[in-house]
């Protein structure tokens, strides 16, 4: 019985195995196009407000670089964004900004508290923390100028 071999040229190279290849790209890429979209997308939107703390203020003293001597405790309380505004428990609410971050997870009741020491560069009299919520079934909530650290 005689092995079906491939087909070569003249010179020894298998002839058609580029075109293959090719075409097995192609097919690969389509089922990663085709399994990107099957994943699911949060349907829901969702509300994030600060209800304590959003403006820290502090005489420094100084001019110089300043790191707050308080640790202030941010509020947060994060609902559904409709008409009956539910709070979402188990949201992952995360602070960065103003040379600090914390994170938190929310409880039953849709609120966190997060504490933070924000610090203020030389010559900064201003800064913004930025507040990430994310939950399950949810579209990611962004506040680019949730709490404002102020130097007075």
């Amino acid at each position: 019985m005689r092995k079906k071999s491939l087909m070569r040229d003249k010179r020894g190279q298998v002839l058609g195995l580029p075109m293959y290849l090719i075409v097995i790209m192609i097919v690969a890429v389509a089922i990663i196009v085709a399994v990107t979209f099957m994943i699911p997308r949060g349907s829901q939107t969702m509300n994030a407000q600060v209800t304590e703390n959003a403006i820290v203020a502090e005489d420094p003293g100084d001019s110089g670089a300043f790191t707050f001597t308080n640790a202030y405790d941010v509020a947060i309380k994060v609902t559904s964004n409709d008409e009956r505004a539910d709070p979402i428990s188990g949201a992952t609410v995360t602070l960065i900004g103003a040379g600090v971050s914390g994170e938190g997870t929310t409880s039953a009741d849709g609120t966190v508290t997060i504490s933070l020491t924000p610090k203020l560069g030389a010559n900064v009299n201003e800064a913004y923390i930025k507040m990430t919520v994310k939950a399950s079934g949810y579209e990611d909530f962004v506040d680019d100028e949730a709490v404002t650290i102020a130097r007075l």
